[in-house]
């Protein structure tokens, strides 16, 4: 939520620095005045990427630590916390001048740069290992840390590219899940948004231009709001007197001041990136600028938290199933509040309801905690994973495995997993080994087939647990299904999944839109291919109309696929069609209007366009029937009718998904073929399994379905399914068959066996109605 803690401050001094100081509570600063004119020499000329003088960052620093009400130490720590790294200054030097406790949150917070580990990842996990063992022994380290994060991730701006992305995915996978753990929200809700604006820059731009518009749409709606709350918390008109109410006096439910206290009204509205996961990640739409907008009643105790919800449940409808209490339930890092919904005139108002000790917990988090026990500095120990981080610590030695563990602990949404080199990748729950293989490349994504998890095969739904060890294993030829979109939840692995299938529809598109125009050609005597090795396509194409992006080759085809241009028109401007009766007027007229004049067969009269002349049908082959990756083949057999190799067809083209094959006499496909009629016709040998309903009338014989099955069996066809019932008094039974066969032939031969067996009557094939 964006709030006053979250902007950005004035350029700091100093003076500023002082006066935020003295604003806490600090009486004596010249601890502080001293460790400022030791920062000064340490980073004397030294200056930042942006060009501004080094100093302005750890004051900076500093000012943030002073903003949260820490102490005196832990400002003068965020002043030095640069100074041991970028100059001579010693942690030793720093204990002589300022004692230990200082010098050990500097020390805590330094980086390791100056030791020579064998990779770069091992200098971070190493750095970062030594940051929460520190951290574990005062969560002052990792206060300033996260201060210096937040400083550095404001002015990110300023590093080359390749270094932006890494740190921005860093403090998104490490920096903002520890704010958010130890409840500094307006930190985490900053951090997580300046990541989102590098790493994703953008969906960042368009979810901002989306809440810009929102609001753009209903700019009085947070004073709104803000009055009807306010109202409602205000006491009575006139001092007994009820305040002015559409409800019965006895239905009236008014706040009682004197017993709770004042209660004080303000509203927060959510960053790009809060409404990004609301939207993307969880699947609700942001749609109206009630969605982005919470507002806050804060009661003076626990007891007016209870008496507040009664009020605006009292006053307003609340919206079902929107109610959680998290008074009674805290959250792991102590998040105490009621949270509800309410509509008020027909708008809803999404409500957080807590004491003024909880909302200094929701903003501050831990460090409410750590000022409430300053005598002992010890109530940051209360959070339960940072007091098994100190069980544990000291018996993990290797960095990995103790980021690792951490991360296991901290991130309960979250899992880590190894590669098989011992790398660390982090996926949210649920995500799977498709998740993990474009994560790692695209290629290896792409060519996913199956995974081995710890040294065992496990199917691509496997859902990734902490610590797992992944192994991608590949196929030579691309593997990605449609289905895998269903089955990975990072959003770049379901990108990388949707381009491919893009493509892969692309291609689809254009193998179709060539096959249509060279069937169309064919029924004028000519073929694609002559046109196509002359290199007059490009020409050609000039003369039709289309779009910029698919005025091309495969352009064409693939428009022609989609039904974005029909081939009668392409066929005109190749091959044009001239008979007797054929003018200038009909050309330009048939131009005009994508309609052209086919061939006169006898007995046929003129056949629609696309249909083809007799002798050179599209082919109905294995390749074209049998879905690709895409998941939707070039022509479909029609399930109304079921054709099977050898069936005579009939076609029509449906734009955008290919050609429908039904056998010729079929309901569905004589009401729907009109002038998109194509002539198909089945390859020579094909063989495909199809599934056929036989409807056999029988005289109701003892024996005799027994003959019948021996007659499927005999022709090695599998009986699905069978429905027998009896007629005509009980002498007569009709026998209906499910089952699937190769082709038409063997259809006909089981169809006769059928009829030649003593007692059969009838034996037909059956199609289904159509809808």
């Amino acid at each position: 939520m964006t709030d006053v803690a979250c902007e950005r401050p004035a350029e700091p001094s100093a003076t500023t620095l002082l006066a935020e100081l003295r604003d806490h509570g600090v009486g004596d600063t010249s601890q502080v005045e001293k460790a400022f004119a030791l920062a000064e020499r340490c980073h004397a000329g030294q200056v930042r990427k942006s060009g501004e003088p080094y100093l302005t960052h750890p004051l900076r620093v500093a000012e943030t630590i002073a903003r949260l009400g820490l102490d005196t130490s832990s400002v003068i720590a965020a002043l030095l916390h640069d100074a041991v790294e970028d100059s001579d200054l010693s942690v030793f030097d720093l204990t002589e001048q300022f004692g230990g406790e200082i010098a050990g949150i500097v020390d805590g917070v330094t980086k390791l740069g100056k030791v020579p580990y064998l990779s770069r990842q091992e200098q971070q996990a190493e750095s970062f290992r030594k940051m929460l063992l520190a951290m574990s022994q005062d969560i002052r380290v990792l206060l300033v840390k996260l201060a210096d994060r937040l400083d550095n991730m404001r002015t990110l701006e300023h590093m080359p590219g390749d270094k932006r992305q890494r740190i921005a995915r860093e403090t998104m996978e490490i920096y903002a899940p520890l704010a958010n753990r130890l409840g500094i929200q307006w930190i985490r809700t900053e951090l997580q948004d300046l990541s989102f604006r590098y790493l994703e820059p953008a969906i960042y731009d368009g979810v901002q231009s989306k809440i810009d518009g929102l609001f753009a749409g209903a700019p009085e709606f947070v004073a709104r709001g803000l009055a009807e709350l306010q109202a409602a918390f205000l006491p009575p008109a006139g001092g007994n007197a009820p305040a002015p109410s559409d409800q019965p006096e006895d239905e009236r439910v008014e706040w009682p001041e004197v017993l709770f206290g004042r209660a004080s009204v303000r509203a927060s509205v959510r960053r790009p990136y809060q409404v990004y996961r609301l939207s993307e990640e969880q699947d609700e739409g942001v749609d109206q600028v009630s969605d982005l907008v919470t507002f806050h009643i804060i009661t003076r105790d626990r007891a007016g938290c209870y008496a507040a919800l009664g009020v605006v449940h009292g006053r307003f409808t609340p919206v079902p199933g929107r109610f959680r209490d998290y008074i009674a339930l805290p959250r792991q890092n102590h998040y105490q509040a009621l949270h509800t919904a309410v509509m008020a005139h027909g708008v809803r108002l999404t409500l957080q309801i807590r004491s003024e000790s909880m909302d200094d917990v929701a903003e501050k988090g831990i460090v409410s905690e750590w000022r409430r026990d300053r005598a002992g500095s010890k109530g940051w120990q209360n959070l339960t994973w940072l007091k098994s981080l100190m069980d544990w610590q000291g018996e993990v030695s290797d960095p990995h495995e103790f980021i690792a563990a951490v991360k296991a602990d901290l991130f309960a949404d979250e899992v880590f997993v190894f590669t098989p080199q011992g790398d660390i990748h982090t996926f949210p729950r649920g995500a799977t080994p498709i998740d993990f293989a474009f994560a790692i490349h695209t290629d290896l994504g792409n060519h996913c087939s199956a995974a081995r998890i710890n040294g065992h095969m496990v199917p691509l739904r496997y859902q990734l647990r902490q610590g797992d060890t992944i192994e991608i294993i590949t196929t030579p030829n691309p593997a990605v299904r449609k289905e895998w979109l269903k089955m990975c939840q990072t959003s770049r692995a379901q990108a990388r999944i949707k381009q491919y299938l893009r493509q892969q529809e692309r291609g689809r598109l254009r193998a179709l839109g060539r096959s249509l125009l060279d069937s169309e050609l064919a029924g004028r005597g000519r073929k694609l291919a002559e046109f196509e090795a002359q290199g007059v396509m490009a020409s050609r194409i000039a003369e039709i109309d289309l779009p910029k992006d698919l005025r091309s080759e495969d352009g064409l085809y693939e428009a022609l696929g989609a039904g974005q241009v029909t081939p009668a028109v392409v066929a005109d401007a190749l091959a044009p069609v001239l008979d007797e009766d054929d003018n200038l007027f009909k050309r330009v007229l048939r131009r005009m209007s994508g309609k052209k004049p086919g061939p006169k067969l006898p007995g046929f009269g003129r056949l629609a366009p696309g249909q083809g002349a007799p002798g050179s049908p599209l082919l109905v082959t294995r390749e074209r029937i049998e879905a690709g990756s895409s998941g939707a083949p070039m022509i479909q057999l029609a399930p109304c009718c079921s054709p099977l190799p050898g069936d005579p067809l009939i076609g029509y083209f449906v734009p955008g998904k290919g050609i429908a094959a039904h056998v010729e006499g079929c309901p569905e496909a004589l009401g729907r073929i009109a002038e998109r009629r194509l002539h198909l016709a089945w390859e020579a040998g094909l063989e495909i399994d199809g599934p056929v309903t036989l409807e056999v009338r029988t005289t109701d014989t003892v024996g005799l379905l027994a003959e019948m099955s021996r007659a499927f069996s005999h022709h090695g066809i599998n009986i699905k399914q069978a429905n027998c019932r009896a007629y005509d008094s009980g002498r007569r039974a009709i026998n209906t068959f499910q089952t699937t066969v190769r082709s038409l032939k063997q259809l006909s031969s089981l169809m006769a066996t059928l009829r030649d067996i003593t007692g059969v009557l009838a034996v037909e094939r059956v199609f289904s109605r159509a809808e």
